[in-house]
């Protein structure tokens, strides 16, 4: 027996005799205080305090449907039969052809309306691919054109510093003259003899 299962048994019963319209609700707040006893289980409370007021909510209205139907003036005695008219070809809807009329939904018709909206989000989405494509490219143009000119830039720096290391090369071994004792020297072959 748990205490806040009981209060919350009791709110519960409370709402469901408004709900149904039941006055002098002691039997259905009987039920669920007895059910909180006896069941932990808040979701069996409920349908065991629901159907007891459904129960309760029945037998007050059907009790009370005959007090105001007796005294209402020209409305036939409780105890003869009620009136059923028969429905006329204007109520109902005559159907010739095979296939059902707009206002019933069928699962054809569902199927239809959901394959034209799969084509129309499909639609959509090559729409916003294509608008996203368009700017990615902008975008990675952007970036690289960047990067491109910052490599070409990098590159003739390059191209200008090795050309400048090639001209002091040249200018070095230029101003520097070997001995003629040393260029007119040979090595010696292996043939030869010493």
């Amino acid at each position: 027996m748990n205490p806040f299962n009981l209060l919350i048994n009791y709110v519960i019963a409370n709402s469901r005799a408004s709900f149904y319209n039941v006055s002098g609700n002691q039997e259905i707040t009987n039920t669920a205080l007895l059910a909180g006893v006896v069941s932990e289980n808040p979701l069996v409370n409920y349908l065991i305090i629901e159907n007891k007021a459904k129960i309760e909510g029945d037998k007050f209205n059907v009790s009370e449907v005959p007090a105001t139907t007796a005294s209402a003036p020209g409305l036939p005695a409780p105890s003869t039969a009620p009136i059923v008219n028969p429905p006329t070809s204007t109520e109902t809807p005559v159907q010739t052809s095979g296939t059902a009329p707009a206002d019933i939904v069928t699962l054809q018709n569902v199927r239809n309306e959901i394959s034209i909206s799969n084509n129309l989000l499909k639609e959509e989405i090559a729409k916003i691919t294509a608008s996203n494509n368009a700017e990615l490219t902008k975008a990675l143009a952007e970036k690289f054109e960047v990067k491109i000119a910052l490599l070409e830039k990098n590159t003739a720096a390059l191209n200008d510093a090795i050309l400048e290391i090639k001209n002091r090369i040249e200018a070095i071994s230029k101003s520097i003259s070997f001995p003629d004792s040393v260029l007119s020297q040979k090595a010696p072959a292996k043939n030869e003899k010493k």
